[in-house]
């Protein structure tokens, strides 16, 4: 029996919000994931989990954000190195004070928190290197405040960096679903699909 997994649509998020990262950052910037400095909100879920690895594999500095403090997320990041032998950091998120600091130090931030969760704000939204915000919660309010659910790689009215929302990356998610079912029910042999093939998939179609 070959098998697709897909935690509720997690695995195929993951990987189409890094493969649109990567396309803005290739196409505005001119440059690629490698020693991009990335930092995740909504760590401990599984799409921030799986973002944060796909985004590692491919050279990035990932550094997994603790809303509720470091002990979560340093858990997490140690689980990230022993199952995929990548390094991933932990940082303090619990207060406004720690996440601007935060924001400021990276050149991508991922907003993968639960439906609904603002976890960064427009006056938080200030670093001068902040190249890119991208954001998968499509229920008001948005997870990272002023990227248009529809934004696709549209410039921030606060920042300097462009915003990918979650309609933009949600297109490319259903594309790579129906995409790797297909390859599933023609495939002549059994296989197995998981966040890995999901995100080279990704890459093909993210535009």
């Amino acid at each position: 029996v070959s098998v697709f997994a897909d935690p509720a649509g997690s695995f195929t998020t993951a990987a189409a919000m890094v493969a649109k990262v990567e396309k803005a950052l290739e196409k505005k910037f001119e440059r690629g994931l490698r020693d991009t400095r990335i930092a995740v909100f909504g760590a401990t879920g599984v799409v921030g989990f799986c973002t944060a690895v796909i985004a590692a594999k491919e050279g990035a500095r990932v550094t997994l954000v603790g809303h509720d403090g470091i002990e979560r997320v340093e858990q997490i990041a140690a689980e990230i190195k022993s199952r995929f032998k990548i390094d991933v950091d932990a940082a303090d998120g619990s207060s406004d004070a720690r996440k601007t600091k935060l924001v400021e130090a990276s050149e991508v931030i991922l907003a993968c928190a639960k439906a609904g969760v603002q976890v960064v704000s427009k006056a938080q939204l200030k670093g001068d290197g902040l190249l890119i915000a991208a954001d998968v919660n499509a229920v008001p309010p948005a997870g990272i405040e002023g990227v248009a659910v529809n934004a696709n790689s549209d410039p921030l009215e606060a920042a300097k960096a462009v915003g990918i929302g979650p309609l933009a990356i949600g297109n490319v998610k259903y594309k790579v679903e129906f995409g790797l079912f297909k390859r599933m029910i023609e495939s002549e042999k059994t296989i197995t699909l998981d966040f890995q093939e999901a995100f080279s998939l990704a890459r093909e179609i993210a535009k």
